[in-house]
């Protein structure tokens, strides 16, 4: 990729989220709205922010528009419907595992509707109001289904990077499978047939997405106790490292699908365009380790040092040299 097509696919992202803002606000928002209302769930700034904006929005531009590149096609009118009520559902159930701590058994009840009503919070009613919603435009498939229980239980065993001891190569792992299978999720919804080459691309895609949430939620995630590459790797330079690598095996995997060479390439570029912001935030991280003497008290880093500032100009223009430097791995 070069810098005059590096234009091509940010003018791009900017179309899709436009268009995708529309929607959420023409569509979603009043659906959303109108549920919590009814059962009388009064979601916080921080909930408000994720169920009605960035989970609609990164699901759909993010993810799906992206792995849909591969075939040569954005999402269709009802597909876009189906990612707006998962978005939603999939956001409130992840609070139930995270945040809220329900037992698994409970979880279970929660999602199969078979919750006695007395012990249904709002939120949960909102939860299962739009999991309503979603089957009435959609016939779960065996496809689906699996995706959704492999996502849960990964989900649910995700907790333990919230234990010190944890290793790095037991935070790769759970990063690799959680996410993996949680993007498989989110294309089960679509209406196309993928290869197994394809769910490759997609399942490595979502890896590759959690390491850079990871960069950029640094500090969030020491300050909520959580263990991530980031804190489990021995410098940042090694972080770095880890994160190529799966930037590589993404480019490689995205060249193996059975599609014309020009699609692939296209999702290539696309991606990079992504996670390049991942390698901007571990850029700025990296100068941690010059700054901390080892082994790193990550309590004492300044929250300076650990949050990425992409109001900076060195920041931004890094974002197209990153771009196109992943875009050639």
């Amino acid at each position: 990729m070069n810098y005059l097509q590096l234009f091509y696919y940010a003018s791009d992202y900017f179309i899709r989220i436009y268009k995708q803002l529309a929607f959420i606000k023409r569509f979603l928002l009043p659906i959303v709205d109108e549920e919590c209302n009814k059962f009388n769930y009064h979601p916080s700034k921080r909930e408000a922010d994720k169920i009605k904006f960035y989970y609609p929005l990164f699901n759909h531009v993010v993810n799906c528009e992206n792995y849909l590149t591969i075939k040569n096609r954005g999402l269709s009118k009802i597909e876009t419907e189906r990612l707006g009520y998962i978005s939603v559902w999939a956001t409130l159930y992840d609070d139930f595992i995270d945040e809220e701590k329900w037992s698994k058994e409970k979880l279970k009840k929660i999602f199969e509707k078979t919750l006695p009503h007395q012990e249904r919070t709002p939120k949960m009613q909102v939860f299962m109001a739009m999991d309503d919603k979603l089957k009435k435009i959609f016939t779960p498939t065996q496809f689906y289904t699996s995706s959704l229980k492999l996502a849960i239980d990964w989900q649910i065993v995700s907790s333990i990077q919230l234990n010190s001891t944890i290793t790095l190569k037991e935070v790769l792992h759970i990063s690799d499978v959680k996410c993996g299978n949680s993007s498989l999720l989110w294309s089960s919804i679509l209406d196309e047939d993928w290869s197994e080459k394809d769910k490759r691309l997609i399942y490595q895609s979502g890896y590759v997405g959690q390491l850079v949430n990871d960069a950029f939620d640094a500090f969030k995630d020491i300050q909520d106790g959580g263990y991530t590459y980031i804190r489990k790797t021995n410098s940042i330079a090694e972080a770095i490292e880890i994160f190529l690598d799966a930037c590589t095996i993404l480019n490689q995997t995205i060249m193996s699908c059975d599609a014309p060479l020009k699609y692939r390439l296209k999702t290539i570029r696309r991606m990079a365009c992504i996670h390049a912001f991942g390698f901007v935030a571990l850029q700025h991280l990296e100068a941690i380790d010059k700054k901390y003497p080892k082994p790193i008290d990550w309590h004492k880093v300044e929250r300076r040092d650990l949050i990425t500032d992409m109001d900076l100009w060195r920041n931004r223009l890094r974002i197209f040299k990153n771009a196109v430097f992943l875009s050639r791995l």
